[in-house]
Parts: structure tokens; C-alpha cells; sequence
């Protein structure tokens, strides 16, 4: 399938999505694909763009834009690498608690543009943003660069709702590692419970060990829980690898 230019894909994601504030993040406004949305239903034939996982506010995405939200001090003045930044939300959290700089990484680039989009929508100055569509996990060296030369005390690595499967979610490890020891990074998951974080017979098979605090529980509103899957919670952990 031929895949429309930006441009294109621009104007597509405007005329198509619903701009949406009915979330754990009242306060940014999302151009997203909701249950009131005619594309809710439809068949991807009808979506000119691949897989548009961007289009949608999952559960552990809010949790972990409300906690940054939440706790603004401890986000100012940092260094962000939002890994798979989907709608952009984590990275406009950060931005609004005045994150110094920040990484959108996402290897669908209309992920990337929809990062963009959403930025511009909530009236957000995007000049402190790097976008970048590489794949970290295959080339380790350009996630590096971000954080190297960089004296800044506090830096995150922000992933949410990643953990979806337990194989991804095992080479995810063995990457958070690699960069936790190299640059000290402070590793935050946003996440409703799905298996692969929370099962011990899941947890006991990985090769890469960690441990994981939670620091939040939110609990969603009912039309959040209706959108995704019965998932009445979404939590925010750090991992710590040793």
C-alpha cells in the first residue's frame, strides 16, 4: 500500500479524528480516534495510514502524562526521551512542566506527525522537541547521543502501555538497561496491568533483572474502561535494572 505523504496525512488526520479532552489529561486536547468516532468501527481499508495506534489515548499513556502533570518539579529542567510517543502526550506533559529538552521517538513516522499536530492544537511551542522515527532498539548508539554531553541531573526514559508482549517487552529490558547504566537514566512505565509487567510466571522467565516500584494508581473513568478493553486502572512504575 502506497503511504500518503505528510502533507496528505495531515490533512487526513484533521478531517478524520475527533478532537477529544475525555481523559486522566483534561487539560490537553487530543485529535484522536474515539468511540464516537465513525473510524471506530471501520475496517482499515477505510484508513489510509498503517496501524494509527497514535490515534488512541491508552490507558497507561494517561496515567503516565497525569503523574508527570502531577508532579511538575521533578520534570523541569530535565532531559526526556519519550520511547514509542504514540499521540505525544507524555512529551507535552513534560514540555508543560518545562522538560529542557525532549526526544519523541516513535517509528511510525505519522505518529511522529500526529506528536506534532497535537502540540500545535494545545497552542505548545514544539522548537525544544527532537523527532526522531529510528528504531532504538536496532540502532542503541542514536538513543545514546540524546542523553551524551548532557549535564542534566534528571533524565527519563517515558514508556507507555509497551508491554504488551513479553518477548518485545525482554529485549525492551535488556535496551532500558544498557542506557540506565551508561547515562543514570530515570525509567518510568505507564501501564494498566497488562501480563507480560505484572505476572509472575512472566516475570520470573526474564533473563534481564529489574525491579519495579509503583509511584501512581489512577483509576479511569468509565468511558476510558469501555474504550480499552475493561481496564478499570492505569499505574506508573519505575524500573530499576541491576
Amino acid at each position: 500500500m502506497l503511504q500518503p505523504s505528510l502533507h496528505a496525512a495531515s490533512k487526513w488526520i484533521i478531517r478524520n479524528t475527533l478532537i477529544s479532552n475525555e481523559s486522566l489529561t483534561p487539560e490537553l486536547k487530543l485529535r484522536l480516534i474515539t468511540i464516537a468516532s465513525p473510524l471506530w468501527m471501520s475496517t482499515p481499508d477505510l484508513c489510509p495510514l498503517p496501524d494509527p495506534y497514535w490515534a488512541f489515548y491508552w490507558p497507561g499513556g494517561q496515567g503516565l502524562s497525569r503523574y508527570i502533570l502531577d508532579n511538575k518539579n521533578s520534570f523541569r529542567g530535565s532531559s526526556i526521551l519519550d520511547f514509542g510517543t504514540g499521540c505525544g502526550s507524555a512529551s507535552m506533559a513534560a514540555s508543560i512542566c518545562g522538560a529542557r529538552k525532549i526526544l519523541a521517538n516513535d517509528i511510525d513516522k505519522y505518529a511522529l506527525l500526529s506528536t506534532k499536530l497535537n502540540f500545535r492544537l494545545n497552542n505548545l511551542k514544539d522548537s525544544k522537541i527532537h523527532y526522531s522515527a529510528r528504531n532504538f532498539l536496532d540502532d542503541q548508539k542514536s538513543s545514546s547521543v540524546f542523553f551524551k554531553g548532557s549535564d542534566d541531573q534528571k533524565k527519563y526514559i517515558l514508556l507507555g502501555d509497551m508491554f504488551y508482549d513479553s518477548d518485545f517487552a525482554e529485549i525492551l529490558f535488556k535496551w532500558l538497561k544498557r542506557m540506565q547504566d551508561e547515562h543514570g537514566t530515570i525509567v518510568l512505565v505507564g501501564d494498566p496491568d497488562r501480563h507480560p509487567l505484572v505476572e509472575s510466571d512472566y516475570l520470573k522467565r526474564y533473563k534481564t533483572e529489574f525491579t519495579k516500584t509503583q509511584l501512581a494508581e489512577y483509576s479511569l473513568p468509565g468511558y476510558v474502561i469501555k474504550e480499552h478493553y475493561g481496564f478499570n486502572t492505569a499505574k506508573v512504575f519505575e524500573l530499576n535494572f541491576s
